[in-house]
Parts: structure tokens; C-alpha cells; sequence
């Protein structure tokens, strides 16, 4: 079986989420003002990422449009970059999508984004005190006609039956920091929709996907900013190549 040897040539989905534990938690009904005038002036600062808002008492959504092709026929693909969840704030930035979409206009820019909406969105909405902070990555690699189940586990078939599929969930801790590194294998289909507006999903290979997350690991004292920065810049340090590394590892010693 041929060796997978990702890289960073294989990506085809990477979004990078930023997700805060906030106290005391934001309420929506009571917040409504200002965290529509967070949206107004998000929208003219950043009118790309931040387009169309989905509002309630109880529910506070941004969503964006992403076309790399103004003339890619179908509908339009639709990726949510903000939700208040129950828990606090949650900031996502689109870096690749799948194709047709490519690349989105926030590849390298991220970091330097998300302080500022940060900044904005604890400006506009009454101040919280942050007890937590993660940086995930949302990662999908093409692996063509490879199949990835052999990164989960040494064991082949079970009973007569042939693996098919599964998921591997490793946890790390330090003194500062948790690692989370969830990876699942995936068959990739590719979607066409027809003149009569059918759509068609037709296998187009195999693919790993991957979901990896840093946070603090103490949770009894609220985060300073010089705290928030470090655990981004903690979990910025290990991409690509620490992670590339370890899933080479995982398929070496499988």
C-alpha cells in the first residue's frame, strides 16, 4: 500500500476557529443592541468575511459568501464565520475551501484579523472576563486512491470483516496547554448539479480529516491578554510541520 506522505499540497478544507469560554455568559436578548452594532461595523471593516447576519433572542449568526469564479455556476457556497455560542464568542476563518472555491482571500492574514475582530466584538458587547481560549484547525487532506483507516489502528479485520472506517481521538497535556487531535478517514465525493437542478454526487477518492485543537489547561483564573496570546501562539508554532510529523508517525507505526 503506497505511503501517504501528507503535505501541505494535499489540503483541500482548512478553516481555522478561535473559540472563547467567557464569564458571565453572553445573553443574547439582552445584548441584541450591541452586538448588532458589532455586526454593522464588522461588516464594514471586513466586508468579505463577515456578509449576512442571522439574528434572534436566542440565536446570533454571521455567515459568507466565497467564490474564487464570480461566474461558478450552482449556488453559491455559504460558510458561517461567527456564532455566539452559549459558552462565548467563536471566530472562524475560512483559509481553503474545496474546489471549485480554492483558496479564500484570508490564507496568512488570520492571526492579525481575529485580534482585531476580537478587539471589536469586547468593545461593542458589555465586558467579559475570558477563562479560556482554543485555536482549532478544521483540516481535510486528499490522499487520491489511498485509503487512510491504517493511521487508526494495527488491526486490519475483526471476525472475518475488513476495517472500513473509524476515528482516533489522541489527548496530550502540559503544565500550560491541552492538544486534542481527532482523525478520521473519509471518502470524498464531488458534487455536480444538473441543468434541471439534480444534484449528483459521484466518489472522487479518499482523503483524512483532521481536527486538532490547543486551549489552557487552567481554567481557576481568568486569562490576561499576554495569556491569550501565548496560546495562540502556541498553537500557531505547531502547523504545519509539528502535526505533519505526528501523522507520519501514526501511519509509520500502524
Amino acid at each position: 500500500m503506497e505511503p501517504l506522505s501528507l503535505n501541505l499540497g494535499d489540503l483541500c478544507h482548512h478553516v481555522v476557529t478561535f473559540g472563547m469560554d467567557v464569564y458571565p455568559p453572553v445573553e443574547i436578548a439582552q445584548e441584541r443592541t450591541r452586538l448588532n452594532i458589532f455586526y454593522e461595523e464588522a461588516h464594514s471593516r471586513w466586508p468579505k468575511l463577515y456578509q449576512s447576519l442571522t439574528a434572534s433572542d436566542s440565536d446570533f449568526r454571521i455567515s459568507a459568501q466565497f467564490r474564487r469564479n464570480l461566474e461558478l455556476s450552482g449556488p453559491s457556497l455559504g460558510t458561517e464565520t461567527f456564532v455566539l455560542a452559549p459558552r462565548g464568542p467563536v471566530f472562524m476563518f475560512p483559509l481553503v475551501l474545496p474546489e471549485p472555491v480554492g483558496p479564500t482571500p484570508f490564507d496568512g492574514t488570520y492571526r492579525d484579523d481575529f485580534d482585531k475582530v476580537r478587539q471589536l466584538f469586547f468593545d461593542k458587547v458589555a465586558k467579559r472576563t475570558v477563562m479560556r481560549v482554543g485555536l482549532v484547525r478544521d483540516l481535510l487532506f486528499s490522499t487520491g486512491s489511498t485509503r487512510c483507516e491504517r493511521l487508526l489502528t494495527r488491526q486490519g479485520s475483526f471476525a472475518d470483516a475488513e476495517l472500513v472506517g473509524g476515528t482516533l481521538l489522541l489527548s496530550f497535556k502540559d503544565s500550560l496547554y491541552n492538544y486534542h487531535l481527532l482523525s478520521e478517514p473519509v471518502t470524498i465525493a464531488k458534487t455536480t448539479r444538473l441543468a434541471v437542478g439534480t444534484m449528483i454526487n459521484e466518489p472522487a477518492g479518499y482523503g483524512l480529516r483532521v481536527r486538532f485543537d490547543v486551549n489552557n489547561a487552567d481554567l481557576q483564573k481568568p486569562l490576561q491578554e499576554s495569556d491569550i496570546q501565548g496560546i495562540l501562539d502556541r498553537a500557531t508554532c505547531l502547523w504545519p510541520d509539528e502535526l505533519l510529523n505526528l501523522l507520519r508517525e501514526l501511519e509509520s507505526g500502524a
